[in-house]
């Protein structure tokens, strides 16, 4: 028998908040529990989960005795950073596909083989990758499930059920449009400041990027989902009113959405947020519009 979980916290019309209750979705099937994700419209969109757990605290404490044990084998596959020679990438993906099946699902989300920076000759990262200069888009990740490790009941309720405090000092990895950081709408300068997180929906959101596979076109980076326009780079994503579970999540998020596009049964909205890049190669995104 299914139970109904609404997680109010997890708020779909935000790229974070959607993004961590498909890596949620993603998480649970994946490990033994059958779940489907469908959003209520009430203040604004919120998160339902309908899987064989009871009730919010049961899934709570069931992601705590998973995050303990969950494989790191896509956070140590390189010593550096996603940015790789492509050489050091297809060896890592080679031996994945033969005996690591949950690295391989990361390394064909996080790098597009066959697009390279023409400037150092490195691996092209998805677009989800908003890492640059000294911030490290793998070594954050190392620190944020160490945070989870260390206090997972708060960090997963934080997340799952808000408020949002920010009660981890490391970065967001551009994905939350809230942790950006405006000098001019700010008192002193972001750099004096310390970046903050939602540590349990950063580290839900990132088990979301095997759902949007990157390739190589021509040489250019494309990752699932995302869509190009002069200068202007986008994120949109559907939201549902009816359940659907991993793999119908999978290829909803996969489709091509347009804004004059009608909308089929059982999606109620599309969002879109634009993935604005700033400074050294750094983004981020900023606030969703629906677009249907």
């Amino acid at each position: 028998m299914n139970h109904t979980i609404e997680l109010p916290g997890l708020i779909g019309s935000t790229p974070l908040g959607a993004m961590a209750a498909f890596g949620l979705i993603r998480v649970l099937s994946q490990n033994g529990v059958p779940a489907r994700l469908r959003w209520k419209e009430a203040d604004d969109w919120v998160a339902v989960v309908e899987s064989e757990l009871r009730d919010s605290q049961s899934l709570i404490r069931w992601l705590g005795e998973w995050i303990k044990t969950r494989p790191t084998s896509d956070l140590s596959w390189t010593e550096g950073d996603v940015r790789v020679e492509p050489r050091v990438y297809r060896a890592a993906l080679a031996k994945a596909v033969d005996s690591d099946p949950h690295l391989a699902s990361f390394l064909a989300a996080l790098a597009a083989d066959g697009a390279v920076d023409k400037s150092k000759g490195l691996i092209k990262p998805c677009a989800f990758y908003m890492a640059s200069g000294q911030m490290s888009f793998l070594g954050n990740l190392r620190q944020v499930l160490g945070a989870i490790r260390e206090a997972a009941e708060e960090r997963w309720t934080e997340a799952l059920l808000g408020p949002w405090a920010y009660g981890t000092a490391l970065h967001s990895l551009g994905w939350d449009p809230a942790g950006e950081r405006v000098y001019a709408l700010r008192s002193r300068a972001p750099t004096s400041e310390k970046a903050r997180c939602v540590a349990g929906a950063v580290w839900l959101a990132y088990e979301a990027l095997p759902y949007f596979p990157a390739l190589s076109r021509d040489g250019r980076e494309e990752t699932a989902g995302f869509y190009r326009s002069n200068d202007r780079r986008t994120w949109r994503w559907p939201l549902t009113s009816v359940g659907v579970g991993a793999e119908p999540l999978r290829l909803l998020l996969q489709r091509h959405w347009g804004e004059t596009d009608s909308l089929p049964g059982g999606v109620c909205a599309v969002y879109e947020s634009e993935r604005f890049e700033f400074g050294q190669g750094y983004a981020v995104f900023r606030p969703a519009r629906r677009v249907a």
